[in-house]
C-alpha cells in the first residue's frame, strides 16, 4: 500500500501537517502508527484476509506516547470518518484494523485543497489597491471600518443561522456496535464497562460463551451486552462450579484407588514354592 509507505516510519513518530489539519493531532499520529504496523505486517506476509492487522493498546502506547484515554477518543474519531475499520478476531479475542485507502485519500485531498484556496473578498481587495496607490490615512479608516461592519454583519447572520439550526430538533446519535466475536456486538463503552467489572479473561468467557450459544442454538439478542449481563454470567459460574464438582470427585477416586493399592503386601514364597509346583503337577 504505496499510503501505508508514506506515512510510516519505524524511528521516529510521523505526522502528516494536512492530516492533521483534517482529524486533529493525536488521530493523526495514530493513523501514522497504524500505516507503520500495516508496513511491518505486509513485509513479513501476515495480513489476515488482504488487509486486517492485529494492534494492542499497549503497542500503539509505547510506540506514540498516547494513552489508552486518548487511543479510544482518536480510534473512535477515524472510524467515525469511516478512514479505518476495526474487528474483533481470533480466541481469545484481539483488535485488527484495516485502513481505507480511497478515504484517506479523498479526506488528505480535500483538505489539501482547503489549504491552498485563499477566498478573495471584494473589500479586502479595495483596501489593499488603496494601500499600493498610497492612500491616505482617513480613506483607510474607512476601509477598516468597512471591513469591521462586515465581519459583524456575517456574525450576525451566523448567529441566526446557528439560532434557526438549536431549534430544529436534533437527532441523538447511536454510537457504533464492533463485532468482538462471532456474532456478538457491543459498543467500546459496553465493552469497557465488562472489563472493568469482570477483568479481561472473564470478559473474553464472557464473550466466547455467548458467541458459540448464538452460533450453536442460532438465537439472536437485541442487545447483547445485556444478554451477557442477565444470564452468561450466571450459566459460566454454573459451569465453573460443575469443573469444580468434577474435579473434586476425580481427585478423592484417585486417592481412593492409590489407598487401595498402597495397603496391598505381597506374599513372600520360599525359593523353591514353584519348583514343587511343578513337580506336584507331574
Amino acid at each position: 500500500m504505496i499510503l501505508a509507505s508514506l506515512l510510516s516510519s519505524s524511528s521516529f513518530i510521523m505526522t502528516n501537517k494536512i492530516l492533521i489539519k483534517a482529524v486533529g493531532t493525536d488521530a493523526a499520529i495514530i493513523l501514522g502508527e497504524l500505516c507503520s504496523e500495516y508496513n511491518y505486517w505486509e513485509q513479513r506476509g501476515k495480513l489476515k484476509n488482504g488487509n486486517w492487522f492485529y494492534s494492542t493498546r499497549e503497542n500503539i502506547e509505547d510506540n506514540t506516547g498516547l494513552s489508552e484515554h486518548k487511543q479510544r477518543i482518536a480510534i473512535n474519531k477515524l472510524l467515525k470518518m469511516e478512514l479505518i475499520e476495526t474487528k474483533r478476531m481470533g480466541i481469545p479475542c484481539k483488535t485488527y484494523y484495516k485502513l481505507n485507502e480511497v478515504n484517506i485519500l479523498n479526506c488528505y485531498n480535500t483538505t489539501q485543497k482547503k489549504m491552498i484556496e485563499v477566498p478573495k473578498h471584494s473589500v479586502v481587495e479595495n483596501l489593499d489597491n488603496k494601500t499600493l496607490n498610497n492612500s491616505n490615512t482617513s480613506d483607510e479608516n474607512f476601509e477598516s471600518q468597512d471591513i469591521e461592519n462586515l465581519h459583524i454583519n456575517n456574525n450576525k447572520n451566523k448567529n441566526n443561522e446557528n439560532h434557526t439550526h438549536e431549534q430544529s430538533p436534533v437527532e441523538e446519535k447511536v454510537e457504533e456496535k464492533i463485532e468482538y466475536a462471532k456474532l456478538v456486538t457491543m459498543t467500546e463503552k459496553e465493552y469497557q464497562n465488562l472489563i472493568n467489572t469482570y477483568g479481561d479473561e472473564m470478559t473474553h468467557q464472557l464473550i466466547e460463551q455467548l458467541s458459540l450459544y448464538k452460533q450453536a442454538k442460532g438465537q439472536s439478542y437485541d442487545n447483547d451486552y445485556a444478554a451477557i449481563l442477565r444470564w452468561v454470567t450466571v450459566r459460566l459460574h454454573e459451569m465453573e462450579k460443575e469443573k469444580a464438582k468434577y474435579n473434586d470427585f476425580k481427585n478423592k477416586k484417585n486417592n481412593k484407588i492409590n489407598n487401595k493399592l498402597g495397603s496391598f503386601n505381597q506374599r513372600d514364597y520360599p525359593s523353591d514354592f514353584f519348583d514343587s509346583l511343578y513337580c506336584n503337577n507331574k
